[in-house]
């Protein structure tokens, strides 16, 4: 695909489709995403155990996966203060 000038040594894409892939991809590495192909994104959450979560008041909002968690796996999330599993809201342990 061209590419536009807008400002001399500043490249821009040429078209909204070009552009679109270019913000895609940008989102995708700074996110460490992975992308199989270019209709499908997934997302891997950071895994931790009980005993390695990180602090819940550091990671306000945060989403991770806790491998050994004891109602099983689960998704977690951080509400500011504790990590609450993703299902019901109790708070890992």
């Amino acid at each position: 695909m061209g590419r536009a000038f807008i400002h001399p040594g500043i490249l821009m894409p040429s078209s909204f489709h070009e552009m679109r892939r270019v913000a895609w991809a940008t989102l995708v590495e700074a996110f460490g995403l992975s992308v199989s192909d270019a209709a499908t994104l997934q997302f891997q959450a950071p895994t931790y155990t009980v005993s390695t979560l990180p602090d819940a008041a550091t990671h306000p909002r945060g989403l991770i996966y806790v491998s050994d968690e004891a109602g099983g796996a689960t998704l977690a999330f951080s509400d500011g203060s504790v990590f609450r599993r993703v299902q019901d809201r109790a708070q890992v342990s």
